[in-house]
């Protein structure tokens, strides 16, 4: 008697900002992340974002002792204040993360991506220049992504600031740099936690994540793939991100 036995195939799970057809990038995040709305939270006045968001704090600070209400509107008005700053840096993407570190503990973590415009070079020229400008940068690292393109990424520990009443901590970072095919934009993808003992675990996964990374809409090749159509070997980016992202 032969035993069958039947392989379930990998579940994707994609994001309806993945059609987005206004998107400059695109990249896939694994479990455990969810996108900050940064339109929302730098909603320009008089838009039905800016009233949403005016409704949605009337209802949290009417949930905070009285006491505690002025607190509240200085929290958000620092959080407008810090989306406002990323958007001068050229950060059109931001998700906060949270998994479990070695030692069980809950880590977070913060991943921004930016899309800046540069001076023409040589895709390669650009990753190596981008992570050597890098300050403070350690465990410098070129990589060659799907299709031969190439990165680059470093490893940076700094000092977190003391935020209300929490001491300051220290800051792991990961930098990826992944320049666009045309030479005219460089993706800059930013991992931040102060759960330093995990930062080998952090920089596999923005590796991992770097492997996603196209300026192309990849959506038709990965529904076909999920589908089991197309030309030979097509299969092959659903087998990827199931492995990097389970």
């Amino acid at each position: 008697m032969t035993e069958v036995t039947t392989v379930a195939s990998p579940r994707l799970f994609i994001d309806e900002s993945a059609r987005d057809r206004s998107s400059k990038i695109w990249y896939a995040l694994p479990g455990g992340y969810f996108d900050v709305p940064l339109d929302a939270l730098d909603a320009a006045p008089g838009t039905e974002h800016e009233a949403r968001l005016e409704n949605l704090m009337a209802l949290v600070a009417d949930c905070a002792p009285e006491e505690q209400h002025d607190r509240f509107a200085g929290m958000v008005h620092d959080a407008r204040y810090m989306v406002r700053y990323m958007r001068r840096e050229g950060i059109i993407g931001c998700s906060l993360g949270m998994h479990f570190a070695d030692d069980g503990s809950s880590a977070v973590s913060v991943v921004t991506v930016a899309l800046r415009d540069i001076e023409w070079a040589p895709p390669k020229v650009t990753a190596v220049r981008a992570v050597s400008l890098a300050e403070s940068a350690d465990n410098v690292e070129l990589l060659t992504l799907p299709g031969g393109h190439p990165a680059s990424a470093s490893d940076t520990l700094g000092t977190a600031p003391a935020v209300a009443g929490v001491p300051e901590q220290e800051l792991y970072q990961c930098n990826v740099y992944i320049p666009a095919p045309s030479g005219a934009q460089l993706a800059v993808l930013t991992l931040s936690t102060v759960a330093v003992g995990s930062r080998g675990y952090y920089r596999d996964l923005m590796e991992s994540v770097a492997h996603t990374v196209t300026f192309q809409d990849p959506m038709p090749e990965i529904e076909r793939a999920a589908r089991g159509e197309g030309a030979a070997g097509t299969g092959t980016v659903k087998d990827d991100i199931a492995a990097d992202f389970g």
